[in-house]
């Protein structure tokens, strides 16, 4: 990944002492991001850039080239040369703007970790960019808090939310064709005399024509439609999908499969979408549960029914006991649901979705936080802490609707 490095002084010599001092400055840093294919290198044909303030005085050259910075603004400081108080100086007057850029600066070691940090975003933007997300059907009736502003998402995003017929879905399973599936053997394996495994096979099947047809990312489906139809589920392919990296949710839900799918860009995980079922006050603890966990993210798996209906293949898996991160966009695509917990145990309860898992809070706080914003029935849980990698990767996208609104 190259970086236009935009250079910024006040003086027009080129043979001052401060420029071999920060060309030196750029080269070790450049260094140190080798491993990572990152360079800062003066070059205006890349979509991103940091603007490298060398000196006080800079302020002014910086105002005429402010309106075609792509944003989020970065400023880089050698904390030499007045070079620092130059760069407050800027940030001010962006924050008096509401915008809310980048200051990096520090040794060349510590610029080149939140250079990293920063490239995670940008690769991130690029997966997330003009990308096609498919609903199928319409959201579940009882998501009555759910439904998002398609062109609120185009415009904040870049992303392309398709409409599908559940009826073109249904073309496809009708054909009762089961395609080449990856890991079939384990599958079948697991499966062993399961009355619904080649009808959630064929559903598995049909949604994968209807990706690559549509050139899908990721989809959300209104799942409880098949149910009366095919007495199956589309559980099964769900948790399949997301193992391959097709982000999948159910019920219709827009928000939850934004999540999953921001989850996938920051992070490269596989996540599970669960409703919140159970909380104790006093153990700060909750129940969380679904039927769709992908298999890449337990260590056992066992085929059940689908909690709700009793039919088709419900997936129960044991989820490691470690942290996670708990995640969830809310339906006006302006806050998010973000928390860390840790798995503590993995029930098997009655009158509870299949795949169970207990998650303790360290404090009331996080507790609370979950009680306090409004994110509707479902959240999105990973492991480890992924919460300022998707974090940040709202805040690239605020900061470039902030620029295009002006």
């Amino acid at each position: 990944m190259k970086i236009n490095l935009i250079r910024l002084s006040n003086t027009l010599d080129p043979n001052a002492t401060f420029k071999k001092e920060d060309d030196q400055f750029i080269e070790e840093i450049n260094n140190e991001l080798f491993e990572e294919d990152i360079e800062l290198v003066e070059d205006p044909s890349s979509p991103y850039s940091i603007v490298f303030i060398e000196t006080g005085g800079s302020e002014q050259h910086f105002v005429k080239i402010e309106k075609d910075l792509a944003r989020p603004i970065i400023l880089l400081s050698t904390c030499k040369n007045n070079s620092l108080p130059a760069c407050f100086e800027i940030k001010t007057y962006l924050s008096n703007k509401d915008e809310d850029p980048l200051l990096v600066f520090g040794n060349e070691k510590d610029i080149a970790l939140t250079i990293k940090e920063i490239s995670k975003i940008l690769t991130a933007k690029t997966y997330v960019d003009n990308a096609n997300l498919g609903v199928i059907g319409k959201p579940s009736d009882w998501l009555i808090a759910s439904i998002v502003n398609y062109e609120d998402v185009k415009k904040k995003f870049n992303i392309n939310l398709i409409d599908i017929p559940t009826s073109e879905l249904k073309e496809e399973i009708d054909k009762g064709i089961i395609d080449n599936i990856p890991r079939i053997d384990t599958v079948r394996k697991l499966g062993k005399d399961n009355e619904y495994l080649d009808g959630a096979l064929r559903i598995y099947s049909g949604l994968k024509r209807i990706i690559n047809k549509h050139n899908l990312k990721g989809f959300t489906i209104r799942c409880f439609d098949l149910i009366e139809e095919y007495k199956n589920t589309a559980c099964l392919a769900l948790a399949m999908l997301n193992d391959e990296g097709i982000i999948g949710t159910c019920e219709g839900d827009v928000p939850s499969m934004l999540t999953m799918f921001f989850i996938k860009a920051t992070s490269g995980q596989v996540s599970f979408q669960a409703n919140p079922s159970k909380i104790d006050l006093n153990e700060r603890s909750v129940l969380f549960a679904h039927c769709t966990i992908p298999m890449t993210m337990v260590s056992e798996v066992t085929y059940m029914t689908h909690f709700e209906s009793g039919l088709g293949i419900g997936i129960r898996g044991k989820v490691d006991e470690r942290d996670i991160s708990i995640l969830k966009l809310s339906p006006k695509l302006d806050t998010a649901l973000f928390l860390e917990g840790k798995v503590i145990s993995n029930p098997a309860l009655d009158n509870y979705c299949r795949t169970q898992i207990e998650v303790k809070f360290d404090d009331e706080e996080g507790l609370f936080h979950l009680l306090r914003v409004d994110f509707g029935n479902h959240v999105i849980i990973a492991y480890g802490d992924i919460v300022s990698d998707f974090l940040n990767l709202l805040h690239y996208f605020n900061q470039k609707n902030k620029k295009e609104n002006k």
